[in-house]
């Protein structure tokens, strides 16, 4: 039997049975793979499942010497199904004669997150004896890390393309997430994929938010935590501004419909030298504290910043999707990609478009980048993906990585 160089398959069930669901998952990524052995299984669950008995059940069907590497999530993409809540299981298996693959995970990466990004990137390059292409990145968004700084000190290390998600759980208080790396289920940590081989990376992203016009400062923070904004207390600077009481602003159906757009500036490469580029991040709020008045991110804004207030819009959500479909259809040119991983903020789909608005949304988007290849995607709280050519974090955003085999 020939072998290919690279290769993939995803499957997504909504089987009630975590046991169940996980043989039926299992069993279909490995018939896809017609015989041959995956090197590395991703994989989505909602909370509703048994995390334990989802990931032994997977791990026993694949086999010793798989890397699996995954998170919960609100919900998943899986070829031409979107599911959000209730009980779903998605999956994608990677695998190929030429691809290689290392999975990392860092525990507690709230403590010293630009170490824990160093050590993630040492290790993807130890086993692979080299860079990779592609890695992916998927962590606890409640835990209070530093995102943004766990990213600097993963690209100290590497410097391939590098995007992913926060985990999820249902759509409301924030509560808890989980990350799986091997066999084992985990909190407050971050796990990576490290993808090698003959193939590339068109990556694209789109937002979903328009600015309000309102111009602010941070003037006090703490870590991750804005506590003053034009010298009141966060927590009373957004609820002026939105118009909730701060009663409600724990409720995420309130919080989530709010954004702070931070400008940043970085130098990229230019036919005479470096130039500069400005770019607005969108950072959305995991959580308040009525105690310090702060509002709490998942990355540190320096105090002096200049930010806008952002908000989300349905047009704003469609349009961009739409648009980042067209311009990665034209840059493939009618290559046919072997894998799609994707990442959509859970403040965009179905809590916010609805139902069936998502759905479409999702299909649209598969028929114009890539409608027959395995495509596996999940609803994240909190997105990474390159801007003006560096790693970064984003809310409310659609980062989706398209994977093309290198010709010749």
């Amino acid at each position: 039997m020939a072998m290919r160089n690279v290769l993939a398959s995803s499957h997504l069930t909504i089987e009630p049975d975590s046991e169940e669901a996980a043989h039926l998952v299992g069993s279909e990524l490995m018939a896809s793979l017609a015989g041959e052995t995956p090197k590395a299984i991703v994989v989505y669950a909602t909370v509703n499942h048994d995390q334990a008995a989802v990931i032994q059940g997977i791990a026993d069907i694949v086999g010793p010497g798989v890397a699996i590497v995954g998170c919960s999530s609100q919900g998943a993409v899986s070829n031409e199904q979107v599911v959000e809540e209730g009980f779903v299981l998605g999956a994608m298996a990677l695998g190929g004669d030429a691809l290689r693959t290392a999975a990392a995970l860092e525990r507690t990466f709230q403590d010293g997150s630009f170490e824990k990004g160093q050590r993630l990137g040492r290790s993807l390059k130890a086993d692979l004896g080299g860079d990779p292409d592609l890695v992916t990145v998927l962590y606890d968004p409640l835990c209070g890390a530093d995102v943004e700084r766990m990213l600097v000190g993963l690209q100290e290390e590497i410097t391939c393309p590098i995007v992913g998600g926060g985990a999820g759980q249902p759509f409301g208080r924030p509560i808890r997430t989980f990350q799986y790396f091997g066999r084992e289920v985990l909190s407050h940590s971050v796990v990576a994929l490290g993808l090698k081989g003959p193939f590339s990376a068109e990556i694209g992203v789109c937002h979903g938010t328009v600015p309000s016009g309102v111009v602010m400062t941070i003037t006090k923070t703490d870590g991750p935590r804005i506590l003053t904004i034009d010298g009141i207390s966060a927590i009373e600077c957004w609820a002026r501004v939105t118009g909730y009481s701060t009663s409600v602003l724990p409720d995420q159906n309130h919080m989530a419909a709010w954004a702070i757009a931070v400008e940043r500036r970085t130098m990229v490469p230019g036919p005479d030298g470096p130039v500069e580029r400005t770019a607005y991040m969108i950072r959305g709020a995991f959580g308040v504290d009525f105690e310090t008045g702060g509002i709490t991110m998942q990355t540190a804004i320096p105090e002096g910043t200049k930010i806008m207030i952002h908000h989300r819009s349905n047009d704003a959500v469609l349009k961009g999707t739409s648009v980042m479909g067209e311009e990665l259809g034209q840059r493939l040119a009618h290559r046919q990609p072997w894998a799609v991983l994707g990442f959509e903020c859970a403040a965009r789909t179905s809590p916010f478009l609805g139902i069936a608005a998502t759905i479409e949304e999702n299909h649209s988007l598969r028929a114009a980048v890539a409608p027959k290849s395995p495509w596996l995607g999940m609803i994240a709280w909190g997105e990474i993906a390159p801007c003006n050519g560096q790693p970064a974090f984003h809310n409310y955003t659609y980062p989706l990585a398209v994977l093309i085999e290198n010709q010749g």
